[in-house]
């Protein structure tokens, strides 16, 4: 006799296999091909000939890739912000026809600004949808006997705010639109519901979707490793369970998105210490969707080139110049860094998006690698410390001292007469090295194998003395945040900025 609970699991199972099989079958039919690139720029260019910004930049004599380029600045959001507000008060045919219908709101990270994406209906189509179909496509073949449909997964989502020049309810969070603009069979699969993901406090919102998902078959889970790792633990805090298995014994894949998640893998190990636990990467901002993992014993990333956007690539020493070379995907190379330029069918035109990549492969599939923020640095005696090395030399020492870190913010420390610079650190812990003044050393050490500038500076030129280090528990940023009226879910603290203001807002607040 077949048990009770085997028999409720079979539609949900029928649904898995269909779902399964058709996912399979359709990565045969969209492939990722260079040409997709060329095709895409000239139909665009057609497309917004007559716009203002086609008319600015001469649109309709531009009969190659070159001539684009020649034609058109390279923009950075400052830049490009005043046709931004344009098409914010609703104006027509500023660099795309018609009217811009909906804006993502920028996380705020910089702690300045908000930054309003424009985005249109024709981008969501050929952006969001076929990114959804490409992801769980190639998860399919490379998991032939994934559960990933027969249950649910959680998604945390914020809501919209008011456009500040027309008061219409057109400007959302990143997270809202992923969810909000998603096909309706995807809904199916989604936890929570619309009425919980509008709750706008922290507290109030992660205690629902607990509480209202408790008893939901939870397959995977998917959004940013630092706020997911925290509602995590949160979960486990509830649940008094010891890992996310013993509460969601179904649940196979992590989907993360938005930063490299090596800082965030002792974590998350703790989290779900199951082995054939996976974990899978997506490349997107809230200029939208770019690169997708492809397998799962590695963290590149398939560049998407159908997918609404033209790229182009500046150099990563380049960078900066007046007149930088500046390179479509038929000419980049293996192992180079480049900072990524944006255009795409949503608006933005040879766009900074602040990011920079590595190329593993080339030709005919096209793969990368995050590195870096163009803004996320620390040069104060011409060391040009970047998180790529910051965050080795943290997994490094917490391995040695026994730690586990899940989130921290470096600034550097202006010298007083005679003395010489020095990093100071703010490092979240879920759990604490014993001894903190040893981890501090041995992150120093670390710091100096990981970054042959930083060893220079150290102890060759002597402008840099050894680190200070504080240690807080896992959400302290995020109280800070919210503490600072930003929107937890969606803002994230800068882990390196040559600018000391946020840290002594931060330890004037949190450290006693």
């Amino acid at each position: 006799m077949i048990p009770k609970r085997w028999v409720k699991r079979i539609p949900s199972l029928v649904v898995n296999r269909l779902a399964r099989n058709l996912f399979k079958i359709r990565q045969f039919w969209k492939r990722e091909l260079l040409h997709h690139q060329e095709t895409f720029l000239f139909d665009l260019i057609r497309k917004c000939r007559n716009t203002v910004f086609g008319q600015r930049y001469n649109f309709k004599n531009i009969k190659s890739i070159q001539d684009f380029q020649n034609n058109v600045p390279i923009f950075t959001y400052k830049e490009f912000k005043p046709r931004v507000e344009y098409m914010l008060r609703w104006e027509r045919n500023i660099s795309y026809p018609g009217k811009i219908p909906l804006f993502a709101i920028s996380s705020g990270t910089t702690w300045k600004e908000w930054k309003y994406i424009p985005l249109t209906n024709e981008h969501l189509r050929s952006s969001q949808v076929r990114w959804w179909e490409k992801l769980l496509a190639r998860y399919c073949k490379a998991n032939p006997k994934t559960r990933l449909f027969a249950g649910k997964t959680i998604v945390i989502w914020w809501t919209f705010i008011k456009n500040p020049y027309t008061d219409k309810n057109n400007v959302w969070y990143i997270t809202a639109i992923l969810q909000k603009k998603s096909p309706r069979i995807w809904k199916l699969f989604k936890r929570p519901g619309l009425k919980t993901s509008f709750i706008e406090n922290w507290e109030e919102k992660s205690n629902k979707i607990i509480e209202e998902n408790i008893s939901q078959d939870i397959t995977w889970i998917t959004g940013q490793p630092s706020w997911c790792t925290q509602f995590l633990y949160k979960v486990l805090e509830k649940t008094g369970k010891k890992d996310i298995h013993q509460v969601r014994p179904n649940l196979e894949v992590f989907l993360w998105w938005g930063m490299p998640v090596d800082l965030y893998k002792d974590s998350l190990k703790e989290l779900f210490p199951d082995p054939k636990f996976k974990y899978r990467q997506s490349y997107n901002a809230s200029e939208w969707f770019f690169a997708i993992q492809t397998h799962n014993d590695s963290d590149e990333m398939l560049l998407l080139t159908d997918n609404g956007v033209f790229y182009e690539f500046i150099p990563k020493e380049e960078f900066g110049k007046e007149d930088p070379q500046v390179l479509t995907l038929w000419w980049v190379e293996k192992n180079k860094e480049y900072v990524l330029l944006i255009t795409t069918n949503a608006g933005l035109r040879r766009y900074i998006i602040g990011d920079t990549i590595k190329f593993t492969e080339v030709e005919p599939f096209y793969k990368i690698k995050i590195t870096w923020r163009t803004k996320y640095y620390i040069d104060v005696v011409w060391e040009w410390t970047t998180v790529e090395y910051t965050d080795k030399a943290i997994i490094e020492a917490c391995k040695i001292a026994w730690g586990i870190a899940t989130d921290y913010t470096v600034w550097p420390i202006a010298p007083k007469w005679l003395e010489k610079w020095a990093y100071e650190r703010i490092i979240e812990f879920s759990h604490k090295p014993k001894d903190l003044q040893e981890f501090t050393r041995i992150l120093d050490i670390e710091m100096q194998k990981a970054f042959s500038n930083y060893y220079d500076e150290r102890n060759y030129n002597n402008t840099l003395k050894e680190n200070i280090v504080h240690a807080v528990e896992v959400g302290t940023f995020q109280k800070r945040l919210s503490s600072n009226n930003k929107v937890v879910w969606q803002s994230k603290i800068p882990k390196l900025s040559n600018n000391r203001g946020i840290v002594d807002d931060i330890l004037e607040n949190i450290i006693q």
